[in-house]
């Protein structure tokens, strides 16, 4: 199972939005929220708390090609194939670490060769890891 992580300054910069879009592009992919408070009615995708570690959700989603994880904490416990990071004012504490893993950051240049990496890494084509640059909100080159 490959792993990216969508991670942000805050709430509201888009994460679910991207995680949705991600999941659609990808074949096999399921979306995960780890979060703080409880799961909102009517999800879409699964919901962890805070502090389940990463064996546990993998365990219950091995049979699946790609996971898409919404979170800034599980980026201590892992490094997944790729993580992207969606900028705003006044960061909270945990996207310092996601700024420091982020290949993929909204707003910014992600170079070909990058572009290549990511694609070794989730086992895709470079047109799927262009289309992830776009829905991201980055910018290719």
């Amino acid at each position: 199972m490959k792993v990216i992580v969508v991670s942000g300054a805050h709430s509201n910069v888009g994460k679910t939005h991207l995680a949705r879009a991600l999941r659609d592009l990808l074949p096999g992919a399921v979306r995960i929220k780890i979060g703080h408070h409880e799961r909102k009615p009517g999800g879409d995708g699964y919901y962890y708390h805070i502090g389940t570690g990463f064996p546990t959700i993998a365990a219950g989603h091995s049979n699946e090609r790609f996971l898409i994880i919404e979170s800034n904490h599980i980026l201590k416990d892992i490094t997944p194939e790729c993580t992207i990071y969606l900028p705003a004012e006044n960061p909270k504490p945990s996207a310092e670490i996601a700024v420091k893993k982020a290949d993929i950051i909204r707003g910014e240049p992600v170079p070909a060769s990058r572009i290549s990496i990511l694609a070794k890494r989730l086992e895709c084509d470079e047109t799927v890891i262009r289309k992830i640059v776009e829905l991201s909100g980055a910018l290719e080159g």
